[in-house]
């Protein structure tokens, strides 16, 4: 069963060059993805802030979501939001991907090993996604679904798949893109992520101290296929009271364990 090859920076999230490429269809898809990554219902007013479309564009695109069920229109404040319809895309997914599948019971002993949070997440665009999320413990409700979007330099996966991409395009990326911070620790100086993926690439794991949620601390180790990261392993944990190094010497042998049954050479 192979390991599904996505990797950071993935052209298939970006390539406008095929001529069957239709731009319309994309449009509609910006709204979804706006919607996905909003905290709640959007106006269309916000909803063309965030995806650079004219609002007349987004009246016809909306409405055509809302006729096709995957999103409703709230009647009093006239702002929009995915329907469940857009879980069953998610079902889609989970249960035909192989890798997926095939993490599973690696992720389940995982937990019942550690008794800590434990995740799989495969790299999209600039981004993370969560594809299992296992809770360990009585954290954020959030944080424990799957589908759950982080940026990719402020993960312990993310930085455990940058460790493994191409430097100067790495480089290009930080010094490019604007780094939002996500709590007050996410570190956003491109030469301090630098020298955190750097780190990472020289040991084979990342740490990360609450930059991406508060309260939390993650320990990722890369999944690899020909060399190349294509998923990051991680254990989560309250920082509260933890020793960092007791918490590294007690999980790492475990997500190491992990992430070499499923990489592929």
């Amino acid at each position: 069963m192979a390991v599904e090859q996505t990797t950071a920076f993935d052209p298939r999230t970006n390539s406008r060059e095929d001529p069957r490429f239709l731009s319309s269809v994309e449009r509609g898809l910006s709204v979804l993805e706006a919607l996905s990554d909003s905290s709640g219902p959007m106006s269309l007013t916000e909803i063309a802030r965030i995806t650079g479309l004219a609002v007349p564009t987004l009246q016809r695109l909306t409405a055509t979501l809302v006729q096709a069920g995957y999103l409703e229109k709230e009647a009093d404040s006239k702002r929009y939001c995915p329907t469940v319809k857009t879980v069953d895309l998610l079902f889609s997914y989970l249960s035909r991907n192989q890798f997926a599948k095939r993490a599973w019971p690696h992720l389940v002993k995982l937990r019942e090993d550690l008794g800590l949070d434990v995740s799989l997440a495969v790299p999209s665009g600039t981004s993370m996604i969560y594809v299992h999320r296992l809770p360990g413990y009585a954290g954020n409700f959030e944080n424990t679904l799957p589908g759950k979007k982080i940026p990719i330099h402020l993960s312990a996966s993310g930085r455990c798949v940058l460790s493994l991409e191409n430097v100067g395009k790495v480089e290009g990326f930080l010094n490019s893109a604007v780094l939002e911070p996500l709590t007050p620790w996410s570190i956003v100086d491109p030469e301090t992520i630098l020298s955190e993926i750097a780190k990472c690439r020289e040991i084979g794991y990342a740490v990360v101290k609450q930059e991406d949620a508060s309260g939390t601390i993650s320990l990722a180790c890369p999944v690899t296929k020909t060399f190349k990261a294509v998923a990051g392993i991680s254990v989560h944990a309250p920082v509260a009271g933890l020793d960092i190094l007791d918490f590294v010497s007690k999980v790492l042998p475990s997500v190491v364990a992990v992430s070499n049954a499923l990489s592929e050479t």
